[in-house]
């Protein structure tokens, strides 16, 4: 029976916590937590050093660019590209060298001859490996015990690959994450995009199929109430519900509609968050945070302002016309929340089950 264990968990699961405690729980063990965001790194840091003061020896804390970069990389880059060490990493916004072949190393995986793209180091991670008869894999397998991956609903591309050969190691893989999340993605590489985002379910059913993973789900938010569990399951009706575990009463619980001439004494009163789904969207002056950046993010109260296509869901109550993209945004704004969501909004559809606020 397959050891490693992939945990698709619900937003305010106390996913983070899970890998901390984990780790914590075996200090024989050699592990590494990797993520994607430098601010999920913060809080898994913050995480370890509230509990125990400081990170232990037996643990290493990466970003996935650096567990690639100095891990994967660099030990076995004799194997494909020997000109120069490769000093960084080259952030790719899209696809980079679209027009070069894969047998001219230097300009395909890299900027200026050093510098790594970013859509382009995993695959250059597995292809080191292969042509080294996996020794990439086999040096991480000496190096540590077990290696825990945080949302892993933000890899992408050649990620996936690597991945794979993880689990087929003899490492134990522990592996988290939302797919209903997918706000930030490692990579733009076409590879693997049948698993991209919300779709990366699939991959994990499919390596429990072939025996290499576990895979359960943690449906209990530990963050929402119910009410705005509920809201936000609206989005992804095909998935099992969420339990809220939030039993706290406020007098201002649930979801609701705000006129725009009632914001700003409800952003006094309540004292809310504002959310907005990019810098394109006007708040009024309030100050405000984007989707994204307040994913991981805990709050009492956020108030959203919703850009159009927001506002066409919010109109219908039809999740199925939104973007992939904006419609994971807007779940990870719902559920930023602990006690209240309110929409800077007009029209409402009648079944969404928002209540309007009257001052």
């Amino acid at each position: 029976m397959a050891t490693n264990r992939v945990i698709v968990a619900s937003a305010g699961s106390r996913k983070t916590t899970f890998l901390v405690e984990e780790a914590l729980r075996q200090p024989e063990k050699s592990t590494l937590i990797t993520t994607y965001t430098i601010e999920n790194i913060r809080q898994i840091i913050d995480f370890v050093t509230e509990r125990i003061g400081c990170v232990p020896k037996n643990l290493q804390i990466l970003t996935w660019y650096s567990f690639l970069l100095r891990e994967c990389v660099r030990p076995y880059q004799n194997f494909l590209y020997d000109k120069k060490r490769i000093s960084n990493i080259s952030f790719m916004e899209g696809r980079s060298a679209l027009y070069v072949r894969k047998e001219n190393v230097s300009r395909y995986y890299f900027q200026n001859g050093e510098w790594i793209y970013t859509d382009k180091i995993a695959e250059f991670a597995c292809v080191c490996n292969e042509l080294s008869q996996g020794l990439v894999i086999a040096r991480l397998e000496q190096i540590y015990d077990q290696i825990f991956v945080d949302e892993s609903q933000d890899l992408a591309g050649y990620d996936f690959d690597l991945l794979e050969l993880l689990v087929r190691s003899i490492l134990n893989i522990v592996i988290v994450g939302d797919c209903r999340q997918s706000t930030y993605f490692t990579n733009c590489s076409p590879k693997n995009h049948k698993f991209k985002g919300y779709n990366i379910i699939r991959l994990f059913n499919h390596w429990e199929s072939k025996g290499l993973c576990v895979v359960t789900q943690n449906n209990e938010s530990f963050r929402c109430n119910q009410k705005i569990c509920d809201f936000a399951d609206r989005l992804y009706p095909e998935l099992d519900a969420t339990k809220s575990k939030n039993g706290d009463v406020t007098g201002h619980d649930g979801v609701f509609v705000v006129n725009s001439t009632d914001v700003s004494s409800y952003y006094d009163l309540f004292k809310t968050v504002v959310l907005k789904d990019s810098i394109k969207t006007l708040t009024m002056d309030l100050p405000s945070m984007n989707f994204g950046i307040a994913k991981g993010k805990t709050f009492d109260r956020v108030l959203i302002f919703p850009n159009g296509p927001i506002r066409k869901y919010l109109a219908s109550g039809d999740s199925s016309q939104l973007a992939p993209r904006t419609k994971a945004g807007l779940y990870v704004a719902i559920t930023r929340a602990k006690y209240s969501v309110a929409f800077v909004c007009q029209e409402i559809a009648p079944d969404l089950d928002i209540e309007g606020f009257v001052l």
